[in-house]
C-alpha cells in the first residue's frame, strides 16, 4: 500500500523554496540547500529542524465525485 499524497507550504521564514533535486526520497532545496524528507521535516542543510507547514489536501477519485455532480 502506498503512502497518501501530501502537500506543504514552500515558504519559510518568508521565502519561497525551490525544489533542486530529489534523491534517495529527500528533495533538496536551491536556497539552501537543506534537504527535506516527506514529512516536511528538514534532516540535513542550514534549515535542519524545520518543518513545513501541511496544507489542506482531499484526493478524490471520479466515482466519488460523480456520486454528488450527477
Amino acid at each position: 500500500m502506498g503512502t497518501a499524497p501530501t502537500s506543504y507550504d514552500r515558504v519559510v521564514d518568508g521565502k519561497a523554496l525551490e525544489n533542486q533535486d530529489k534523491a534517495n526520497d529527500k528533495i533538496t532545496d536551491k536556497q539552501t540547500g537543506s534537504e527535506w524528507i516527506f514529512e516536511g521535516i528538514a534532516v540535513n542543510g542550514q534549515l535542519k529542524g524545520r518543518h513545513l507547514m501541511r496544507l489542506p489536501f482531499d484526493e478524490e477519485f471520479w466515482f466519488e465525485w460523480i456520486a454528488f455532480h450527477p
